[in-house]
Parts: structure tokens; C-alpha cells; sequence
């Protein structure tokens, strides 16, 4: 129990106090009750960083004066499983794996701000990696068209990818420079066209083998139950993961190891890995966070090049 207290001590020194934390990211440290969820939100770091279980490791970010409901309501928006009928252009075939891992080498880390749109960049993170995959350039897709026009989702209330992949399908995808991200909710207009278009997309398998099968083709857009433990997530290998049947946010599945999957987020390069997360691989429940709860989704016939 001292040595448990002591650790906790080393930890709670770790990380900043409010004042300082409000300082570095522009917060007014007046504010009492941003200081009361900043607070409690370092006890939670303290908790995690000490659980002798836990590999990955914690600390205070951008979200930490935020509790976690605000939190959810502002980033973890992704919507629940639906009807996305059409164009689905069938599914990825599930293969024996015989990589012993995989680490695509993808588009750069974008920031959501305080948007509720994780769909649009989960979906747009996709299908710049099967461009890039298929044409060896990089485009810089305007997930603000998303935002914007695509009809079934709600902008920064939330969204689904295969809903966004349908409403691109057969259209113009403009290009960001043409379509600046604004972190709001905005009028649908039009921009400059990449050059990219999609066909549809197929799902994946629901399953920790027909993941790993399909990432060894491409990136994956997935679909998870993010908790407290993404909010405050800084490095290593996430452990003791939910499986909740569940969701709230759409991302970017770009690799896995023997016991992990390595996912690209969309808040930041400052958040997590240098704005990636890893975490368990697990076949309990919904598998790690939720991740088989709802069909993985990849973008068919990008550019009318090689289907994925």
C-alpha cells in the first residue's frame, strides 16, 4: 500500500497543475469549474498510471478540462448502426493472415477541432490511402464537403462513413485547399475537384481475423466506443479494454502486432502517438472497444483503378 501511495505521488508530480495546463493551452485558469474536471481528470491519469496492468501510459491534453460527458458530446459523436444500403459493393473475401504485422504508411494526422465530425475524417482518411496506395500521390481531401452536404448525417452532430462513401460515390471529391475545414457546420457549395472518385465501398468482416485480412490490402475505416481511457490516452499499448456492443467514433485502422491494433485518430498530432493510439487486441464481447460491433468499411473502385 506505501509503495502504491508512493507511486501515486510520483505520478500526481507528472503532470501540471491547472494554472500551468491553462497557461499551455489558452484556457482562462480562473475558471472553477474547468479546474474541478481538470482536477478530477488527474486523479483518473493518477489511477491508470498506477494500475500495475496497464501498459499504455496517460497524461494531461488538450480534453483535460473537460469531464468526460462534455467531452463525448463535443468529439464522439459517430452514429449508431443504420440503414446503409447503397452503393455497398459487397465485401472484402476474409483470407488466412500470413503477415505477422502490418503498419500502412498513410496521410498525415488532421485535427476534428470541436467538431463532432470523426465520420468525415475517418472516411476521407480512407480513401486518400487507397489514392495514395493506387496512384503512389498524396491528395488532402475536404472533409468540410462532408460536413456540409453529405444528407443523412448531421455534420458535427455526427455521422456514418458508409453513408458518407455512398453519398461520394460517382461524385467530384473536392480538395481541402478548395474546401477549407471550418469545424462547424456550414452550406453545401462547391470546391475544386481532386480528381478522386469512389465507386461505393464493401465491408469488412466483423472479426478480429477478417480486420487483420483486410488490412493486409489496406487502411481500414472502423468504427469504436471510445471511453475515458482515449480522453486521457498518451503512449504504449492500451490494455483492459471495454467491449461494449456500442460506438461514438469513426477512425482510421492502419495497422496491427501480434497483440495490438494501431488506429489513426483525427485529433491531432499531439494527442496520443503523435496522433495514433494503440490498443489490445481482443476476440471478448464486441472485440476492444467496440471495434466488431458495426462492419469495418473500404472505399471501392477508387479513381476506377484496382478495386481493394
Amino acid at each position: 500500500m506505501k509503495a502504491a501511495a508512493i507511486l501515486i505521488a510520483a505520478v500526481s508530480a507528472e503532470q501540471p497543475s491547472f494554472e500551468q495546463w491553462a497557461s499551455e493551452y489558452g484556457f482562462n485558469s480562473n475558471d472553477a469549474q474547468m479546474k474541478a474536471a481538470y482536477d478530477d481528470n488527474v486523479r483518473q491519469i493518477e489511477e491508470l498510471n498506477a494500475d500495475p496492468e496497464q501498459t499504455a501510459t496517460f497524461a494531461v491534453n488538450q480534453f483535460s478540462g473537460m469531464t468526460f460527458d462534455e467531452f463525448a458530446a463535443q468529439y464522439l459523436t459517430a452514429t449508431p448502426l443504420g440503414d446503409s444500403d447503397m452503393p455497398n459493393l459487397g465485401s472484402i473475401e476474409e483470407s488466412d493472415v500470413t503477415v505477422g504485422a502490418v503498419d500502412w504508411d498513410v496521410t498525415p494526422v488532421k485535427d476534428q477541432g470541436s467538431c463532432g465530425s470523426c465520420w468525415a475524417f475517418g472516411t476521407m482518411g480512407s480513401i486518400e490511402h487507397v489514392h495514395k496506395l493506387n496512384t503512389g500521390a498524396t491528395v488532402d481531401l475536404a472533409e468540410q464537403q462532408l460536413v456540409d452536404c453529405e444528407p443523412r448525417s448531421n455534420g458535427c452532430s455526427g455521422g456514418r462513413p458508409d453513408w458518407a462513401m455512398s453519398y461520394l460515390a460517382g461524385k467530384s471529391i473536392y480538395t481541402t485547399s478548395s474546401y477549407p475545414y471550418q469545424a462547424r457546420d456550414g452550406t453545401c457549395k462547391t470546391g475544386s475537384s481532386s480528381g478522386v472518385t469512389i465507386g461505393g465501398y464493401k465491408t469488412v468482416t466483423k472479426s478480429d481475423s477478417g480486420l487483420a485480412s483486410a488490412l493486409g490490402s489496406s487502411a481500414v475505416t472502423v468504427m469504436v466506443y471510445a471511453d475515458s481511457k482515449f480522453q486521457h490516452y498518451s503512449s504504449g499499448i492500451l490494455t483492459g479494454t471495454s467491449t461494449t456492443c456500442s460506438l461514438n467514433h469513426a477512425v482510421l485502422a492502419t495497422g496491427y502486432g501480434s497483440n495490438f491494433w494501431k488506429i489513426k485518430n483525427s485529433w491531432g498530432k499531439s494527442w496520443g502517438e503523435n496522433g495514433y493510439i494503440r490498443f489490445e487486441r481482443t476476440t471478448s464481447g464486441c472485440g476492444p472497444f467496440g471495434l466488431f460491433y458495426d462492419s469495418p468499411v473500404v472505399p471501392s473502385s477508387v479513381n476506377a483503378a484496382v478495386e481493394v
